[in-house]
């Protein structure tokens, strides 16, 4: 449709950022990042469904889905149970399978691939925040939504100044930690190998 623009996502927004702006986003997020990647992937079902569909239709020049009347086999039924495998082929990075029939194949394709390294360096930064010391409890729950600045002084019988200073530092960790792993992770996106 002209005059339309396309929207754009998080996962477009990630695509761009640099591995310490990634690391930011990962930790800012981590509290529903995993629900905001699943409700993402189940946009990008539909839409990949939908323009299936769509296409499918004006191929053969209908206005609305037709009703199977002849025998040979039923496309929605089949195409039914192919996007039974899509959420598979989103999470597998298998783009060429996933976006059969589709008009937005490289747009869909760098955000399936996007898609694919965010859950990557996700599982990366949660690691590492899972294996942090007792020391740094009160930010693991600020960071999970658990817990308030001020809680967390209040807790720990210390100023909100003191803990914010903390809690510097526990990010920071986080981010020298994880940094190592998302150089050499991302040196095998296939979006930078061009893919």
């Amino acid at each position: 449709m002209q005059g339309v623009k396309d929207e754009v996502t998080f996962v477009d927004i990630y695509q761009m950022l640099g591995i310490d702006e990634k690391i930011d986003f990962i930790i800012d997020h981590i509290a529903r990042l995993d629900r905001m990647m699943n409700a993402f992937e189940v946009g990008l079902i539909t839409n990949i469904q939908r323009e299936r569909r769509y296409n499918r239709c004006a191929e053969n020049g209908e206005l609305g889905v037709r009703v199977q009347t002849s025998g040979h086999a039923d496309p929605t039924g089949n195409e039914g149970s192919t996007n039974g495998d899509l959420q598979k082929y989103i999470r597998q990075g298998n783009y060429m399978a996933a976006l059969k029939g589709t008009d937005n194949f490289f747009k869909y394709k760098a955000q399936i691939i996007t898609l694919q390294d965010m859950r990557d360096d996700y599982r990366i930064i949660s690691a590492v925040v899972d294996s942090m010391g007792d020391e740094y409890d009160q930010y693991i729950k600020y960071l999970y939504k658990k817990n308030s600045i001020a809680r967390a002084a209040d807790a720990e019988g210390v100023s909100t100044e003191a803990i914010k200073s903390r809690f510097y530092r526990a990010k920071k960790e986080i981010r020298e930690t994880s940094k190592a792993w998302m150089i050499n992770s991302n040196k095998y996106s296939l979006l930078k190998k061009g893919a």
